[in-house]
């Protein structure tokens, strides 16, 4: 069974292929052998098993005609998917399949098969990519950070013991804490003893705001602002009301970069101590930073994009999003509303972050394959191969894919890398820290 011919409409909206696939006369007879071999198997009063004539089995089925019927349907099952896999389409939902003429035994026998694929986009332009990337060698910069961050993971909070201290910016204040939203507390914040780090990040600004100027003793009462820097809140209202006792203040100190604080991370000296830093972070970027490039470089593929992906598309791949999330989920024994009830998610939050995610990889998938189409590319045997590179059963996991009629699946994964690796190799970087 071999599609004889394959076409696509738009109707700006939604992309089809339309498929013409046609048996030959030897399939149409050897499925009409076999479709007849299992009627024969029924029971047939009067006759015993694969002894009933022909005509008595079309009887039995309603007729000659619906008995062709019969075999159109017992050739479309069985060859229509493969044929379907071998002509590089891979619909979005099941495809409909319409038969215009009866089938007739020893001769060829066509239908045809239509649906949703993805849609077909162009970028705005095809030169290099433009991207920038941090420099590939460690810069004194981020030895310093590290440096820094040894430092505060070894930090202690020392108390301020004087009574008449004020709360400044940069202090870490040791309170009694009660947070409500509508005259009802928030779960965890009733009664309970937190530190604050006064601009470190531990409440909204809009929270340390308030505690600027306070001293040890004071009761506190105020409303304030529970947003992000993005505006962005889990609380329904955006506004919290806080009760706050002052009971003392902490000073963060930081230990001196030397060789009592080498000596605590393993280094024999403070300099040898930066030199570990220094190849630390070189290792880590000779691990991330071709993962960020490829970002990056698909990333600025993406503003390319002329116009917007179609809605259905991205429908169809928030799905796949949804169940990722939701199996991932299950993988770590919990459900979705009892993740939401654990991390206060809104429903509403949720469905937009999907729906961002569901958008970002369309726009991946569009943008990859107009590259691909573009640049004249071509899927190899040997692209289908790297696919399974580092595994130790390729060929059984190739041939499962083969049985299972999703080679159409492996040739868009080998497409969008083949895309993915030309917009690497061509891009046009500029390095800044």
């Amino acid at each position: 069974m071999k599609v004889k011919d394959k076409s696509f409409e738009d109707d700006g909206s939604t992309r089809e292929a339309v498929l013409t696939i046609t048996a030959s006369p030897e399939e149409v007879d050897a499925a009409a052998k076999a479709f007849f071999k299992e009627l024969g198997q029924r029971d047939v009063p009067g006759f015993r098993k694969g002894k009933a004539p022909r005509e008595v089995l079309e009887r039995g089925v309603g007729g000659h005609e619906n008995a062709m019927g019969g075999v159109a349907e017992k050739l479309i099952n069985d060859g229509a998917f493969p044929a379907i896999d071998s002509a590089d389409v891979v619909f979005l939902d099941e495809p409909q399949f319409n038969v215009d003429k009866t089938l007739e035994e020893g001769a060829p026998f066509s239908f045809t098969v239509s649906g949703m694929v993805a849609p077909q986009m162009e970028l705005g332009s095809y030169e290099p990519v433009s991207i920038t990337m941090p420099p590939e060698e460690p810069t004194d910069a981020e030895v310093e950070q590290g440096l820094a961050d040894i430092q505060d993971y070894y930090h202690t909070l020392d108390r301020i013991a004087d009574e008449d201290h004020v709360a400044k910016m940069g202090d870490y204040v040791d309170t009694t804490l009660t947070v409500s939203e509508n005259g009802k507390p928030v779960n965890g914040l009733n009664r309970v003893s937190r530190m604050i780090g006064l601009g470190h990040g531990t409440m909204p600004a809009s929270f340390d705001e308030q505690l600027i100027g306070s001293k040890v003793g004071d009761i506190l009462e105020f409303d304030f602002d529970a947003k992000d820097e993005e505006g962005n809140s889990e609380f329904e209202s955006g506004t919290l009301h806080a009760k706050v006792e002052i009971r003392g203040f902490r000073q963060l100190n930081l230990p001196a970069l030397d060789d009592e604080l080498a000596a605590k991370v393993g280094c024999t000296d403070a300099d040898d101590m930066r030199a570990q830093v220094r190849r630390n972070i070189g290792m880590q970027k000779a691990e991330q930073l071709p993962g960020l490039k490829v970002d990056r470089a698909v990333e600025a593929a993406i503003e390319r994009l002329a116009g917007e992906v179609p809605e259905y598309y991205v429908d169809f791949i928030r799905q796949d999003v949804g169940r990722e999330f939701v199996q991932g989920l299950e993988d770590q024994g919990t459900s979705l509303q009892q993740w939401m009830l654990q991390n206060k998610v809104q429903a509403d939050k949720m469905k937009e972050e999907v729906n961002a995610e569901a958008m970002r990889r369309a726009s991946i998938d569009c943008a990859l394959e107009a590259v691909f189409a573009h640049e004249g590319m071509e899927v190899t045997d040997e692209d289908i191969m790297a696919l399974f590179d580092g595994e130790d059963d390729a060929e059984e996991k190739l041939k499962s894919w083969q049985e299972a009629n999703r080679m159409s699946n492996l040739r868009k994964m080998a497409r969008q890398r083949k895309a993915t690796k030309w917009l690497v190799d061509t891009a046009k970087v500029t390095t800044e820290d």
